[in-house]
């Protein structure tokens, strides 16, 4: 009797991943977390797109469009390559069941899944710390699973666990026990972090970046006893250069946004472009400013030299200053500022090394008077955007650049700053 036919008559929609009869019950047939799509490859070259739904060391429920009975090469990862030939007569619609014929690891063959490919295969986030968890002793259990759950989130590794490493280290030696295989890590680093790991007894981490500065791994070291532990790696290469490449798009978002809502006269600059801007002229007075009595010292430094021509324009100047710096002290605890002359303009400069400003804030700032949020250039931007007739910005992690050009008064040249 073929149950699959009268099951495609009777049940059209029943799925075949948890029937019986398609794939026997037991405890090693297993539902990978997400699908993991593969592609069939057939003798004479022809690929056919397919996901492996459910699976046992022996037999794959696979969903696609190759044609059954046939047989087929699938590429997996970890340099796993199988041999697998569909039965006609389990399966209906465009789920079928293949028989796996063979195993390829490297230059290893079997007939069917090993341990480490059946649960890298089959593996869930929560199943890769539990099993982990393991190795160490029972009173420490609980506190490694919060603390690599918390780690893995926290770093974004969470949905890119198939894309780490994981070794045992014991006396001076690594052996691989599964997740990414060619992936080469540097050797004097993670045995330091196994070596603090072990003498320390806790878990420890640390994010390196490779010899030829191309590659980012976070790293995990988790101490099984006192001459052995467990390395947990992942390459956050793509996870952060995808972040770039996001930041660099919203950077252009609003740079745009921001210099159509003030006519050009703000402009996000990056790092690069803001060092040829800090470069131009020549510099007449620098300070730093550490508590409220230096931005009084700066104004009135800025004050004994400003040439006769800015004299009309000494009120702006003066309170575009206090303003700047008061937002600087009171957001990064303190900076330094800078006074230059160039051919067309005084150029006053505040830098701190704070958290930076968020992007997203600069056009309500730029519009709106009196807008001002907790890591903001606060209410007096509003003061130094009306008085400059430029304004420069770079602003991120390492800190906040702030240029503010005034242009001498009409019909006046620009002399030699007044002694």
């Amino acid at each position: 009797m073929q149950e699959c036919s009268q099951c495609t008559r009777k049940t059209p929609n029943r799925s075949c991943v948890d029937c019986d009869y398609f794939m026997s019950p037991g405890p090693l047939r297993r539902k990978p977390p997400v699908p993991i799509g593969i592609s069939l490859v057939a003798a004479d070259g022809k690929r056919y797109a397919g996901r492996i739904l459910v699976l046992n060391t022996m037999e794959l429920g696979l969903e696609t469009r190759a044609p059954v009975p046939g047989q087929y090469r699938i590429y997996l990862k970890q340099h796993l390559s199988l041999d697998v030939a569909g039965v006609p007569t389990k399966g209906k619609g465009n789920i079928h069941l293949f028989d796996i014929i063979a195993v390829y690891r490297g230059e290893e063959t079997a007939s069917r899944l090993g341990n480490e490919e059946y649960r890298l295969l089959t593996g869930s986030t929560g199943d890769f710390i539990e099993q982990v968890s393991q190795l160490v002793p029972a009173h420490l259990q609980d506190l490694v699973k919060e603390r690599l759950l918390a780690e893995l989130e926290s770093s974004e590794i969470f949905n890119a666990m198939r894309l780490g490493k994981v070794m045992r280290y014991e006396k001076g030696r690594f052996r691989h026990l599964t997740g990414q295989a060619d992936l080469e890590l540097p050797l004097p680093a993670i045995e330091n972090l196994m070596r603090q790991a072990i003498h320390r007894g806790t878990h420890c981490r640390e994010v390196i970046v490779s010899d030829d500065g191309k590659r980012i791994f976070d790293l995990h070291g988790i101490p099984l006893d006192s001459r052995a532990g467990g390395l947990l790696a992942f390459d956050l290469t793509e996870i952060i250069e995808k972040e770039r490449q996001m930041r660099r798009q919203e950077m252009l978002a609003y740079r745009e946004a921001v210099a159509a809502v003030t006519n050009g006269r703000l402009q996000l600059l990056t790092s690069e472009e803001m060092v040829a801007v800090l470069s131009q002229g020549k510099e007449l007075a620098r300070g730093v400013v550490n508590k409220a009595a230096d931005i009084a010292s700066a104004r009135s430094k800025l004050c004994s030299l400003l040439p006769a021509a800015f004299s009309a324009r000494a009120y702006g100047m003066t309170l575009s200053l206090t303003e700047a710096l008061t937002n600087t002290l009171k957001h990064a605890t303190g900076g330094e500022w800078v006074v230059r002359q160039t051919d067309e303009a005084i150029r006053i400069i505040i830098q701190n090394q704070g958290q930076g400003i968020k992007i997203k804030d600069l056009p309500k700032a730029a519009l709106m008077r009196h807008y001002s949020t907790q890591n903001s250039l606060g209410c007096g931007f509003t003061l130094m955007l009306y008085y400059a007739d430029q304004v420069y910005l770079t602003t991120g992690s390492r800190g906040t650049t702030l240029v503010l050009d005034f242009h001498q008064s009409a019909g006046e040249e620009i002399c030699s700053p007044a002694s």
